[in-house]
């Protein structure tokens, strides 16, 4: 993800001005068969928002951000390892994590098929990706996009079909599409390559 001053600038207020972390968590633990072993990355986390439902639920939670304003947030919060980072190149070895999640981020990262690579080395066999982002064919999507290009953002929206065949082309199973009013999420997990 680029770092972009917009994150710095809003990070103080971010979760205020940001509502459905909730809402996400729910979908993510619903989906993800959450265990206490678990080591979790929530990929472009910001203030660690999301993170933060995962404490006491498994036992690493991770959030890499590339705002230093985004992360300074994250780390007022107790049990999370909270990481300035690059998405393409995450100081992690190969099949560290069990889970990783990208709430509302993957559109920010400019060479998404890099960062969805480094996803798949970091995350074990079997592992599951869950993303979720707005739709750019609901006119919410096509709003934030609208705000985000006026912002000069450089953000790139994926439809759920066509995240869903990049994925695929990455080496991930699909193994749900939610396509709900504003926003879709994906569960995929890593195709183990024997």
């Amino acid at each position: 993800m680029k770092n972009f001053n917009f994150f710095d600038i809003v990070s103080p207020f971010f979760d205020k001005i940001v509502p459905g972390a909730k809402k996400s968590f729910d979908i993510i633990e619903k989906n993800c068969n959450i265990k206490v072993a678990d080591k979790i990355l929530d990929l472009g986390g910001g203030s660690g928002r999301i993170a933060s439902f995962f404490i006491n639920k498994a036992r690493e939670i991770t959030v890499v951000d590339s705002s230093r304003g985004m992360i300074k947030q994250c780390e007022k919060r107790k049990g999370i390892n909270c990481i300035l980072a690059d998405a393409e190149n995450l100081p992690f070895r190969d099949g560290y994590f069990d889970k990783i999640i990208i709430v509302d981020a993957l559109h920010h990262f400019h060479n998404q098929e890099s960062v969805i690579r480094e996803v798949a080395r970091v995350l074990k066999k079997e592992g599951k990706l869950v993303i979720e982002e707005f739709n750019p064919e609901k006119i919410i999507g096509r709003l934030i996009e609208f705000f985000e290009e006026i912002l000069n953002m450089h953000s790139i929206f994926y439809s759920p079909r066509r995240l869903s065949d990049f994925l695929s082309r990455c080496g991930f199973g699909i193994k749900l599409v939610n396509d709900r009013k504003s926003t879709y999420y994906i569960v995929a997990e890593k195709i183990s390559k024997e």
